[in-house]
């Protein structure tokens, strides 16, 4: 498949995206955390060199400055009271102003004098050392002086070897600085800076503008998705649309087709019934050629059951599913044994006359003295006669035996009908039961015989009506051989 068939066969729906977001933003955050670790860890590197290097400078312009003064100071012939307080305090001015900046703690001019080291910190000190040849160095050493003689003594040695600046950081921010002090071109000592660099707000803007271009990255892809729901619920929503349109039309076609169907199916009943009014049309039409006076009641009194049996034939193909009272009702007195009777006399055997080479001859095995029965006798006509002639044709290879037998059970009420044969018997797909229990045989439209439009419509008529009649149908195989199909009746 073309890659965007393969995006067409998938479906996205709000729970993909959901995901898909969650997804993206814990994959955000992660990054998030990850770039501002590493960034952190540059700006930290970063600042510090930058510190470093802010620290080194300032102790190297204070001490170039230092070496300024006093070589100017040098310089200058006129020795009075009034040069004197203008070099002090330029000496002075040079250390406050370096004191007043808040990242610089400490400042001192170390030197060294008769193997002993002097923190200098005032103009007057640095005057008299070494613009007043007539003054004596008297200078003790303050306490807080004493971390930066103590440095100075730690890096004496690679101060002298090296002629550079030696810092080094104490913590994360404090900076101890030492810049060669040089009187007439040789090394006499050392600037020492105690400087704390203060890059907090540099840093806070740093980390605003990364936050906010983080805040302003999330909030786009947080509008990308907004946009996707939008666009997906649209889309979705004319899917879903055309889906119900489709259902619509859909719907429709299945109810014309079931229309159809039922249609074709009511045809077919009615073919089937047709054909059974038909057969006692022509019976009716024989019976009436033979009438004579001598059998004028038998004949009249069949052929009034023939015409009865033909309006019920009628009646059922006026509907598909006729009202109960006309099948069930206290006004029907039927005697089960005589409709029986009557059906296998002036039906079948009418039908299936004895020869050499085919027969078809039935035994009635009637109980006496059995209820009578209050549903209408031609309905159930319409329930033995299918068994029977079903019977009769899927045994026509057959010396045919039918045993019809009628029993009642007292202990369930119940009126037993059996409809036996002798021939080759149901074959197992058609005892075959489905979940609501009725078996094959009883469906509509199954038959076994070869080359019929119009068959297997009646062991279904007969299974419906039984229903209807509140009666049981049932199917089974004899284990001597033949089929047999049972009737049970409720009498209450």
């Amino acid at each position: 498949m073309k890659l965007p068939q393969r995006f067409e066969s998938y479906h996205f729906e709000i729970q993909h995206i959901l995901v898909l977001f969650i997804v993206v933003v814990v994959f955000q955050t992660a990054l998030s955390f990850i770039n501002s670790q590493s960034t952190h860890q540059i700006f930290q590197q970063a600042m510090e060199y930058y510190r470093r290097d802010s620290a080194e400078r300032v102790a190297d312009l204070t001490t170039t400055a230092l070496e300024l003064l006093i070589e100017h100071g040098r310089t200058d012939n006129s020795v009075d009271s009034d040069n004197r307080e203008s070099t002090i305090q330029s000496f002075d001015k040079l250390l406050s102003q370096q004191m007043l900046q808040r990242n610089i703690d400490e400042v001192y001019l170390l030197v060294s004098q008769g193997g002993k080291v002097f923190a200098l910190r005032e103009g007057e000190e640095i005057y008299d050392l070494y613009l007043d040849s007539d003054s004596t160095l008297l200078i003790d050493n303050q306490p807080s002086a004493n971390n930066a003689v103590l440095y100075y003594h730690e890096n004496i040695q690679t101060l002298l070897a090296d002629e550079q600046i030696v810092s080094s950081l104490e913590g994360n921010n404090t900076f101890h600085v030492l810049v060669p002090f040089y009187d007439r071109g040789e090394i006499a000592g050392a600037a020492y800076m105690r400087v704390t660099p203060d890059v907090a707000g540099f840093l806070s803007l740093i980390e605003s503008a990364y936050n906010q271009s983080g805040v302003l990255f999330t909030g786009l892809i947080l509008v990308g998705f907004l946009a996707m729901f939008f666009i997906h619920s649209y889309t979705a929503q004319e899917r879903d649309e055309v889906q119900h349109q489709l259902f619509d039309q859909r719907s429709k076609q299945l109810r014309e087709q079931v229309e159809h169907q039922k249609e074709s199916l009511f045809t077919k009943r009615i073919y089937h019934t047709h054909h059974k009014a038909e057969k006692v049309m022509g019976f009716i039409k024989e019976d009436l050629r033979s009438l004579q006076d001598k059998n004028l009641d038998e004949t009249r009194n069949r052929v009034t059951k023939y015409a009865n049996f033909v309006s019920r034939v009628i009646y059922d193909m006026k509907t598909y599913d006729p009202p109960l009272h006309v099948i069930r009702n206290p006004i029907f007195q039927t005697n089960i044994n005589e409709v029986i009777q009557f059906v296998v006399e002036n039906i079948f055997q009418r039908v299936y006359k004895v020869s050499e080479s085919k027969a078809v001859s039935v035994e009635l095995n009637f109980a006496e003295d059995i209820p009578i029965l209050h549903v209408n006798e031609y309905v159930v006509w319409e329930i033995i006669e299918p068994l029977i002639q079903n019977a009769i044709e899927h045994n026509v290879d057959h010396n045919l035996t039918l045993e019809i037998s009628t029993s009642f059970d007292q202990e369930h009420k119940q009126l037993l009908v059996g409809i036996c044969d002798n021939g080759k018997g149901l074959s197992p797909e058609l005892l075959q039961a489905d979940e609501s229990g009725r078996k094959a045989i009883f469906k509509e439209s199954v038959s076994t015989k070869d080359g019929s439009q119009n068959s297997g419509y009646g062991c279904y008529l007969a299974w419906e009506i039984s229903r209807r009649c509140d009666w049981v149908l049932d199917a089974h195989n004899r284990e001597a051989g033949g089929a047999c199909f049972t009737l049970q009746a409720p009498t209450g």
